[in-house]
């Protein structure tokens, strides 16, 4: 039986939430994303979000493979274009999952910066508990990170409903034993809740 709900943020929650496009335009690099500069600096920035470097460790590393020399600025440039937007059908989705009683959390793989955003836009308020990779030091999809979440929740892992927009991740939760559904839209997370009798 689900006791829980747990969803990703970007991508299911909120939109607008990508920064490497704009960034990466801002600094003179012709990439969309870092994955596609080298191996290094995308484990870099993996590391940044489990909070193993700081952010400024993160653009030593981008300084040094990239040869090049990162502006100066103020605050995190990491968050410079972080501008996330709430999907409302979605966020009517977890709504009702509560008015029925279900706990709901979220399961995120995030930096400081964009976790400061997403408090200060009060984005997390309709979670009961929010799992935030820099603080747990681990991020989907590894096995690890389900782990974690299941034992500090004191559940099983069918106990849990997840959702998440990387198949990557939806895999890997379902290999610890997670009821796990790839997030397309609202109307669909709607229909797998009703199926999981979760919503009427």
């Amino acid at each position: 039986m689900i006791k829980v709900c747990m969803f990703d943020m970007g991508g299911v929650l909120v939109r607008n939430f990508m920064v490497a496009p704009k960034l990466l335009a801002f600094l003179g690099r012709k990439e969309s994303s870092f994955s596609k500069i080298s191996p290094i600096v995308n484990n870099a920035l993996t590391s940044h979000s489990e909070g193993i470097i700081s952010e400024d460790e993160f653009w030593e590393v981008y300084e040094r493979e990239t040869e090049s020399t990162v502006v100066n600025h103020e605050g995190s440039l990491l968050g410079k274009f972080f501008e996330p937007t709430l999907d409302q059908p979605t966020l009517k989705v977890l709504s009702e999952l509560k008015q029925n009683g279900y706990r709901v959390i979220c399961g995120t793989n995030v930096n400081d910066a964009h976790f400061t955003m997403h408090h200060r836009l009060h984005q997390y308020d309709i979670f009961d508990h929010v799992y935030a990779s820099h603080r747990m030091h681990i991020s989907k999809p590894k096995g690890s990170f389900f782990q974690t979440i299941i034992k500090e929740e004191h559940l099983l892992p069918n106990e849990v409903f997840f959702t998440d927009d990387m198949q990557q991740n939806v895999l890997s939760a379902q290999e610890q034993g997670l009821k796990a559904y790839l997030y397309t839209d609202a109307t669909q997370l709607r229909l797998q809740l009703k199926n999981l009798e979760l919503l009427a």
